[in-house]
């Protein structure tokens, strides 16, 4: 078994295709500074706090119309294709924004660039399944989220250098990273379009598994549906790390400071324990270790409501990481328990739709919550996740009626050779 494997080994087995993308999600990740510095610089530029916010928020939503989009493109065109198409649509659009004169025209402009940014995603996490056999998918994808965490936590300590001197030099880095990835992925990643699995005599006769039917299948699939709504749980609750746990500390008498250093330890404990914890991890029914995943996420956030002081506070954030660390790698990879060759793309794109979802409903509905009753609103954070959890033991590719050929689609498929 892949857990049995040392980690070093499984980490060499991982075919290039695999690598490229790591690489490419750490330089987006790394210069994702539009999203961090936007409301920043809408504000230097003479718009209110509100008008950059609903800025913000329209980025939100290209971000939901780039992951619904990038699916269909995936599965059409090609995985690099897709890839290719919203890294210079992104750099070019990023680019432009310092250059744009209104509330109007930039806000719509920062609106393509949340389409063009994410409409890579799907054809990421497509090709990843694409390319790394069954074994060693929830290590690739732990692999994915450690690029993602260091990228992250690097990157907007150079964008704060860089807007010192000028927003101008914040846009154009992000258009410089995504830039970069485009060529990363133009220059080594596989093309063509995607396999096609052949649909069995069953599921032609119901007019399934020919990709025709595109969403429509997908949302058709009632079990992945289960992990979709339990993906939309994860993140709602997951967010309020960065919506309202920032009140709770600041009412808990302490700075921003202190929120800095609980976000810092939560960065930290990512990139330390989340590999290792998938060689055990990955040995488990997927759908139980997600769901004691998401039950541990909801104690610890419940448990943030009662803590007053740091160190207190410290404790839940280690409780709520590692609850990440459990469910994240093994639910990114789950998708293609259900997912056609056809359909993956579109597959992925739906869950990422589902996070996005979660990502938009998590900081409204909280704070609107947190504003009513504290204990109310982390009490509530339980019981979501705990619906998380019930909705993902419910989610058996095993169960579902067919929306596809039934060759088991995680049928390992060759990687290309280098």
């Amino acid at each position: 078994m892949a857990g049995e494997d040392p980690l070093r080994r499984r980490l060499q087995d991982l075919p290039r295709s695999a690598w490229v993308i790591f690489s490419g999600m750490f330089l987006i990740k790394f210069g994702n500074f539009l999203n961090v510095f936007l409301v920043l610089f809408l504000v230097a530029q003479g718009f209110s706090a509100f008008q950059a916010g609903v800025a913000l928020g329209v980025v939100g939503v290209g971000a939901f119309i780039g992951n619904a989009v990038g699916g269909t493109v995936a599965d059409r065109f090609g995985r690099r294709t897709a890839i290719a198409v919203s890294m210079f649509g992104s750099s070019v659009a990023t680019a432009l924004v310092p250059l744009t004169d209104g509330l109007f025209a930039t806000t719509a402009l920062v609106g393509l660039v949340g389409v063009f940014a994410q409409l890579y995603r799907p054809a990421a996490g497509a090709l990843l399944v694409d390319v790394v056999p069954e074994k060693q998918r929830v290590t690739a994808f732990a692999v994915l989220r450690l690029a993602i965490n260091v990228g992250m936590a690097v990157g907007p300590l150079v964008g704060g250098l860089l807007s010192g001197a000028s927003y101008t030099y914040v846009f154009l880095g992000d258009a410089l990273f995504s830039f970069a990835f485009g060529v990363l992925a133009l220059s080594t990643l596989p093309g063509g379009r995607p396999p096609v699995e052949a649909p069995a005599p069953e599921a032609a006769a119901k007019g399934t598994g020919t990709g025709k039917g595109g969403y429509r299948e997908v949302l058709s699939d009632r079990p992945y549906l289960l992990f979709l709504g339990s993906m939309v749980a994860a993140t709602f609750v997951y967010g309020q790390s960065t919506a309202t746990l920032p009140l709770h500390v600041t009412d808990a008498g302490f700075d921003n400071k202190v929120y800095g250093l609980l976000l810092g330890l939560n960065a930290l404990l990512c990139v330390v324990i989340e590999l290792p914890l998938t060689k055990h991890t990955e040995r488990r029914n997927p759908r139980r270790v997600i769901a004691a995943g998401l039950a541990l996420l909801g104690i610890g956030m419940a448990l943030t409501g009662a803590m007053q002081a740091v160190w207190l506070l410290a404790l839940t954030v280690v409780v709520w990481t590692v609850a990440e660390t459990v469910y994240t790698p093994i639910a990114n990879a789950y998708p293609a328990e259900f997912s056609p060759a056809h359909l993956r793309g579109r597959y992925q794109g739906a869950e990422g739709i589902a996070h996005t979802l979660g990502g938009a409903l998590g900081p409204a509905v909280g704070g609107l919550l947190y504003s009513i009753s504290p204990p109310l609103h982390w009490t509530a954070c339980a019981a979501v996740a705990a619906l998380g959890a019930l909705l993902i033991l419910g989610a058996d590719p095993g169960h579902r009626r067919a929306v596809s050929a039934p060759q088991p689609a995680e049928t390992p498929e060759p990687a290309p050779a280098a």
